[in-house]
């Protein structure tokens, strides 16, 4: 287990997709993530489950310090000869919303990456109204390294997908030796 002093993370358990499952049919949590809603009643629960267990996509979860579940983070994409992947993270409970346990979490993971992994390179992408998330990922060290012109369609109109990038030897909270 990852732990810091407002979240914990470790590996995403079967009893931990109630919760994931409540928040992708939540509105105001599937419109931040990627504009749609809602996100699961889409697929059926079994399908659901399916997805958050796939073999190729990394989640864990995201625990307060009462060590109940807050959100999800995770990664994917990933090029091992360019020890590169794709993270992404999502704060279901709207009571932990700009109270830095997403910044706090992706610090934890982004280490544990970078030192346990060994990737060398990470990316982040959302839609550019996703303002909080693109400040989440900035406080840690991502950088905004380009865009994709109108790759989200929400609620009527197109949107410019935010790309964000960050070096292992840009991360200031790098820590080789730590456990």
């Amino acid at each position: 287990m990852l732990s810091g002093k407002l979240t914990s993370i470790r590996p995403l358990e079967e009893q931990d997709l109630d919760f994931l499952y409540k928040w992708y049919n939540d509105y105001d949590f599937g419109y931040w993530v990627c504009g749609n809603w809602p996100l699961a009643t889409f697929m059926r629960r079994d399908a659901f489950e399916q997805k958050f267990f796939e073999e190729d996509e990394h989640r864990y979860a995201i625990l307060n310090a009462q060590n109940k579940v807050i959100g999800s983070i995770g990664f994917d994409q990933v090029n091992i000869p360019a020890r590169s992947a794709r993270i992404f993270i999502g704060i279901g409970a709207k009571d932990c919303w700009g109270k830095g346990y997403g910044s706090e979490a992706l610090t934890l993971f982004i280490n544990y990456l970078f030192r346990q992994w060994n990737f060398r390179r990470l990316t982040a992408e959302t839609w550019v109204k996703n303002t909080r998330a693109i400040a989440c990922y900035q406080k840690v060290g991502f950088t905004i390294e380009g865009k994709l012109r109108e790759a989200y369609y929400i609620e009527g109109n197109y949107y410019d997908a935010i790309i964000l990038g960050l070096l292992k030897r840009d991360f200031a909270g790098y820590r080789p030796n730590s456990s």
